[in-house]
């Protein structure tokens, strides 16, 4: 690892500190039920700054925007971990639907770092893919990775069940990439080899056999960048706005 490598990562583990969202990013009664909605979920690298530039940059371009984070000021997280998050999910998409109706918009999952896993829980495990028509993951470790446990020795302890699901090696992550991906259902996984914290072999997606799933790399982005650059920005919205066109078992 060379000097500037060592900055960023620095500057990387800096940003995963507590955070809080503003209460009225997850009201469900703000959303007009006609443009498409996109359910930002985000993990532990997440601040109130780079969730609030990035529901600003969605809500330009024409989507509604719900942001799901973890919550520091409840010990339910630390105790029941990713599960709790995942059933938050499900019951803000439920309501989501019953106050659109049949009619309304589309439904996009955008999910950063341990978000990703959230909302691959509520998809594959929770019935997710009957009720959002994507799903789109930023420096996600869909095989989990190691570099969880040293939360273990930091304030993120408090999140203690949390970080062990993130293991590559617990019972969450081996369920999770065990159990089929919905047929059909749009999947991109947006990474990047520069990403220290989340590195390229733990963050493609492991299965391309079923469903519509695709990894996309980008170079030079480190793991809080994927919800600050432009660079990271304009992709994502390039892959909501072609959705519905994503090939079939593309990696590329």
């Amino acid at each position: 690892m060379n000097l500037r490598s060592f900055f960023t990562l620095i500057g990387d583990l800096i940003e995963v500190l507590p955070t809080f969202g503003d209460a009225h990013w997850e009201d469900v009664e703000s959303i007009s039920g006609e443009r498409p909605t996109v359910v930002l979920v985000s993990g532990f690298a997440a601040t109130h700054r780079s969730l609030s530039v990035m529901r600003k940059r969605l809500k330009k371009d024409g989507f509604d925007v719900l942001v799901l984070s973890l919550d520091w000021g409840a010990l339910s997280d630390g105790v029941r971990g990713l599960y709790r998050m995942a059933e938050r999910l499900s019951a803000m998409v439920v309501a989501l639907r019953k106050r659109r109706g049949k009619n309304g918009g589309k439904i996009y999952l955008v999910a950063h770092s341990a978000g990703g896993l959230v909302a691959r829980y509520y998809v594959q495990l929770l019935g997710g893919w009957h009720y959002c028509d994507a799903l789109i993951t930023l420096a996600t470790p869909h095989q989990g990775t190691w570099l969880a446990a040293l939360g273990f020795f930091t304030h993120l302890i408090l999140k203690a069940r949390c970080l062990f699901q993130m293991l590559p090696v617990s019972p969450f992550m081996r369920r999770l990439n065990r159990t089929a991906w919905p047929d059909g259902f749009h999947l991109v996984s947006i990474y990047s080899k520069d990403d220290l914290m989340c590195p390229s072999g733990a963050s493609r997606f492991p299965a391309l056999d079923r469903g519509r799933i695709q990894n996309v790399e980008v170079k030079g982005l480190s793991h809080s960048d994927f919800l600050l650059s432009k660079q990271s920005y304009e992709l994502l919205l390039k892959q909501l706005r072609s959705a519905d066109e994503i090939p079939l078992a593309l990696d590329g």
